[in-house]
């Protein structure tokens, strides 16, 4: 009897979500989307987004609330390199950008196991002035491989970095499947 409610406990404890720990070595670009959700439902900006799969287009003009902006950028939570597994396994390298007056603070790996394969952070004199983020998050199992080219813009409003618009390129292969291109264009507009 013991060992049954034992095991149970067991088996309840293991069963329960475990919350992924972040570490403060990297950028925190999930602290930086969930500050974004509240500004942009705050300053009721509208979202205007084109959507290209395969040869299909779809066009959408809304006014997101709170739980769509969720949704909308939750994506980009993927690109977060700030966990435990990823400490000590990116490379990080300043370099100017040539095409503007902007700093790129990329971040590098060589592990075959990293989904995000880089992830550049554009911004002027300090990282918090941020203009843009890049990052390339793959994904491969043996039924279903993904690419994804994720890009973030940023601008400066009334002192406050706020998201203005954001990109996804990529393509996707299922096992039997012809691979498929897509992408995501939106703009955000701020009243």
């Amino acid at each position: 009897m013991r060992i049954s409610v034992f095991l149970s406990f067991i088996l309840l404890v293991s069963c329960q979500s475990v919350e992924q720990k972040v570490i403060d070595e990297y950028f925190d670009v999930t602290g930086l989307i969930h500050e974004q959700f509240q500004l942009l439902e705050l300053k009721r900006a509208t979202l205007s987004k084109v959507a290209i799969f395969g040869s299909d287009t779809v066009k959408a003009d809304i006014v997101p609330d709170s739980s769509q902006w969720k949704n909308e950028l939750r994506i980009f939570e993927r690109i977060d390199i700030n966990k435990p597994q990823w400490r000590g396994q990116y490379q990080i390298e300043d370099t100017e950008d040539r095409f503007s007056n902007l700093t790129i603070r990329t971040f590098t790996t060589t592990n075959d196991e990293a989904e995000v394969k880089y992830l550049r952070l554009y911004f002027l004199d300090h990282v918090a002035d941020l203009r843009k983020i890049e990052a390339r998050w793959q994904e491969n199992n043996p039924i279903y491989k993904s690419q994804r080219d994720l890009t973030l813009h940023f601008e400066d409003i009334n002192d406050s970095i706020i998201l203005n618009g954001y990109e996804i390129k990529g393509i996707q292969k299922m096992t039997l499947q012809d691979e498929v291109s897509f992408s995501i264009n939106a703009g955000i507009n701020h009243p």
